[in-house]
């Protein structure tokens, strides 16, 4: 029942606190069959919230079995569709026990055919790599196979989750869904060898989801890599509406950046290194970014119209949005040290913090008695937070233009050279 409550309210919050998201070939997912969903883990807990507002199923979820130590949050998280997985550090030996229920919990779930989403890498981290994968996935399919004789297939879909800045809002998600590998294959081996069966597959699924993400090979190229894909992301049009899209994505080309990467060698790395930063730096420090040199010119006329136009609803919106959406900044920035909870976080208290302010209004409202006036105003006021967010977008752009158009020729001619330099690479 919770589930069913969160989960439009969720969509909403998502649908503003990201730019775009793209869900691409999810014709992959079998309909009315046993499905495990098999995604690499960026973010603390937003992948699976996006997975279950934007698909056409509802999933079941294995976390961390630590969140479960308290009966009243255990509770809730089982009504959200959430099962305990319990590592060593969560209690030792004697919790690792409780997995068997888990485990069970999900062989029955797989047998009624509903879909487990499994965070394949055991762990959170954000980087352009695919960190090495535990066997609950195998060991979740298989055994359903195994105890549930009757059971023809599970079908493990890779997945693989990608974004344009996770720690950040207002960035692009990039969700693309493989073919399903069949648990079956594995079976005859599992029943002679479990352990050599599950890290079969888990090879099998390791290189399967690789097809699907962003992967940078080493660490040392994260820098370079990040700017040129800044560079290629100017060229692509400015994502609008609709919020989510089933095609278009640009994970192909982020792919194909990151591989043109990893094929390079040190010197050509180096190179190409020190031709980039230096270029990225002359931007910060002229109040620029790539769009401004290489992209559509916002400054003109009709748009500064536009801006002075729409700065009155701007205010009211902004003004009227301010308290619960600086919340939710605010403690992602002063509260939050690991780099992978930041964007949860903020989402997390944002969503909290506009239910709460929603409620009081309601509440204002009613003690009001003018549910035929009032009420309506204060749905405006809240619809207008999301044009005050595209507007404060729209006004970057225009004011970074604006200050490009502004530099010298000399200067501006300089910098487009260099930027035409970069992206014949």
């Amino acid at each position: 029942m919770l589930y069913r409550i969160v989960r439009p309210i969720a969509a909403v919050a998502l649908s503003v606190f990201y730019r775009k998201i793209y869900l691409t070939n999810t014709g992959r997912i079998p309909q009315d069959k046993p499905v495990i969903l098999a995604a690499n883990h960026p973010t603390a807990f937003l992948e699976p919230c996006i997975l279950a507002c934007f698909l056409d199923r509802p999933l079941y979820f294995l976390v961390r079995g630590d969140l479960f130590k308290q009966d009243f949050y255990a509770g809730l998280l089982r009504s959200l569709h959430m099962l305990p997985v319990y590592r060593l550090k969560d209690g030792g030996y004697g919790k690792l026990k409780d997995n068997y229920s888990t485990f069970e919990a999900c062989h029955n779930a797989l047998a009624a055919r509903k879909t487990i989403m499994i965070l394949a890498e055991g762990r959170t981290i954000q980087e352009k790599r695919l960190r090495p994968l535990q066997k609950g996935t195998a060991r979740i399919a298989l055994g359903a196979l195994d105890v549930h004789p009757d059971m023809e297939e599970v079908y493990i879909v890779p997945v693989g989750v990608n974004f344009t800045y996770a720690d950040q809002a207002r960035s692009e998600v990039l969700i693309d869904f493989g073919e399903p590998i069949l648990a079956s294959a594995f079976l005859p081996e599992y029943r002679e060898n479990a352990s050599q069966a599950m890290a079969s597959l888990t090879d099998v699924l390791r290189e399967r989801m690789e097809q699907h993400i962003v992967i940078v090979t080493q660490e040392e190229d994260d820098e370079l890599a990040e700017y040129l894909h800044l560079l290629d992301r100017t060229r692509r049009p400015y994502p609008l509406f609709p919020i989510t899209a089933r095609e278009g994505s640009p994970l192909p080309e982020e792919m194909r950046i990151a591989g043109f990467v990893n094929r390079l060698d040190g010197a050509q790395k180096g190179a190409l290194l020190g031709k980039t930063r230096p270029y990225i730096r002359q931007l910060g420090q002229a109040g620029l970014d790539d769009r401004a040199v290489g992209g559509k010119n916002y400054a003109t006329s009709i748009n500064a119209i536009l801006l002075l136009l729409g700065f009155p609803l701007f205010a009211l919106g902004y003004l009227w949005n301010y308290l619960p959406a600086w919340l939710g900044r605010h403690i992602a920035a002063t509260r939050v040290k690991t780099l992978e909870f930041k964007a949860p976080v903020r989402w997390g208290v944002s969503i909290a913090a506009y239910l709460l302010y929603f409620l009081l209004w309601l509440i204002i409202v009613a003690i009001a008695g003018a549910w035929g006036s009032l009420l309506p105003a204060v749905l405006v006021l809240f619809l207008l937070g999301p044009f005050a967010l595209y507007y404060q977008e729209f006004a970057a752009r225009f004011r970074k233009s604006w200050a490009f158009q502004r530099l010298p020729r000399q200067q501006q001619e300089a910098l487009r050279a260099q930027r035409g330099e970069l992206v014949q690479v």
